[in-house]
This record gives C-alpha cells, structure tokens and sequence, in this order.
C-alpha cells in the first residue's frame, strides 16, 4: 500500500521563507561513480548510481566492523543527496562524530509532489551489501533525518532493525505513527526519538509533553558530555534549536553532537580526535 504524507500548507511557507523555492528544487552538478572507495574527511566515500537515485557510503579510517553501527542520512526538500553531500560536507561532520560506524546517505523527495525514493529500509541495505565492497554492520541503526525527509522515515517504523531516529526540525506529520513505534520499544532494543527543533518547534513541544519518558532542553549543547544522564536515557530527547532550520544540517554543530549521544559506539579516541582536523574534500564532479 502506498503512503503518502502531505506537509501541511503553513510547513511549505516556513520552509520557503527559510530559503527554499516552493516550485523547483535547486539544481546540482552531476557526480559520477568511482569503482574504488576514495579518501574523503579522514576515511572512504564511494557514490553509487541505482534506479532510485545515488547513494552516498562512507566509513572512517578505523572502521572495526565488529563492533560498527549504521548512521542513514535522510535530506529534506529543495536539495538532493549530491548536492547536501557536498554542500553540508557531511562525511565531515560524520567523521567529527567520531563514531563506529558506515554512514549511508540516500536520495529523498525535493518536494511535496515527489514520491519516496526508497520505501524499503531492506531494499536499501540490500543495495549497499550488493554494490558496495563495505560489509554491512550488525550494530544499531540510527536514522537522521532533516525537515521533509520524514516522509521516508515513516515507510521505515515497522523495520525493526531501526534502532534511534533523530529527527532535524522535521516532525511536520506522523506523530501518531512516531508515538507507536516508540510504544514497541523493548529493553533488549530500545527504541529513541531526538526532536532538534526550530520551525517544528511547537507541535514537536507539544508531542513530546504528551509522551512519557521525555527529557526538555532549551538548547542543542556544543558537547555531548553535557548531556544529563536522564538526557541520555530517556527515550525521547526534546531539543529547542538555537539553529535556524538550514543551520542545523549546515552549521557542523548539531549532527555530529546528537550522534555521539547514540547507541553507536566511539572510535579509538585517537582516531576520533583527528577527524575533526581534516579538511573536506568535496566528491567528484563530471
């Protein structure tokens, strides 16, 4: 059955004046694939082309996949994967995270009149083990999704390899759905939502006063040591942004801090530290 969700119409006017055009996404250089993972932000990028648009896979330099977690990176409208990849740097700010883990960066509607991309999480794992030379891990599985890209989350909820979503100022619809899955949690496999909330920030406040097991902040912290340990545990994290809704992907400062506060596991902490010394080396272009 095919699910469709619509933004409401006061979501579009806050998401153009934040600046995007309502008519057209923003045009991108087209990227072309490389036979070999090549050395991006201090590990390996590889962009592969599939019938549902590229894919973005990247690891840091001392990946351990016995140990390795999943981070997938979900954009939102009026940009496309190739696009924030490069324009986000988001294998930096993956590497500054300084977690175990292969992160995967996927194509995702531009707007309200394009379908989901990829309506299956199995599908898209299955994609990147048949395509890709990177095993897939066996650890948890952390969705980051930014503004319109929870329409892709949603079609995931019954997935239950899908550990933690974050999502980005993005919690426009759903919340009954949202509400469900975190219903389903267990204590084997917790389940955890992060609200980081800018224009969303009133329905996301008033869905996380109504679900138990929630911990307030006013602001998104600079560290993730300063998180309270109820902060930590709690299976839903309301965050107030001090962000405008295009700093919270663009700025370096929410991604990488909101996954250190994940299941994921660390890196060696000399490792992790020089990730975040390395300068972006944006994908190739055609």
């Amino acid at each position: 059955m095919k699910v469709r969700i619509i933004i409401p119409f006061f979501a579009g006017l806050l998401l153009a004046t934040s600046g995007g055009q309502i008519d057209s996404p923003v045009p991108v250089a087209a990227q072309q694939d490389s036979e070999y993972a090549l050395p991006e932000a201090g590990g390996e990028h590889l962009r592969v082309e599939t019938g549902l648009g590229p894919l973005h896979v990247w690891r840091p330099e001392d990946f351990d996949p016995r140990t390795a977690g999943t981070v997938v990176y979900i954009h939102g409208y009026y940009t496309s994967v190739d696009q924030t990849w490069t324009d986000d740097h988001l294998a930096t700010q993956f590497g500054d995270s300084g977690r175990n883990a292969l992160f995967i960066a996927i194509e995702a509607p531009q707007s309200n009149a394009e379908e989901v991309s990829w309506k299956s999480l199995e599908d898209l794992l299955r994609t990147v083990e048949d395509r890709t030379p990177f095993p897939l891990p066996r650890g948890p599985l952390v969705v980051v999704s930014y503004s319109g890209g929870y329409r892709t989350v949603l079609l995931w909820l019954r997935d239950p390899r899908v550990q933690q979503i974050i999502l980005l100022d993005g919690l426009y619809a759903g919340q009954a759905e949202f509400r469900s899955w975190l219903s389903r949690s267990s204590s084997a496999k917790p389940h955890r939502l992060v609200l980081a909330s800018i224009d969303t920030w009133r329905q996301s406040y008033r869905f996380a006063r109504r679900t138990s097991g929630t911990a307030l902040r006013r602001s998104i912290p600079a560290t993730a040591s300063t998180f309270s340990p109820r902060e930590t545990r709690a299976r839903l994290l309301y965050l107030r942004s001090q962000y405008e809704h295009g700093e919270i992907i663009s700025s370096g400062k929410v991604i990488p801090v909101l996954l250190q506060d994940s299941p994921l596991r660390a890196l060696a902490p000399d490792k992790a530290e020089s990730t975040t010394a390395l300068p972006h080396k944006p994908a190739l272009h055609k």
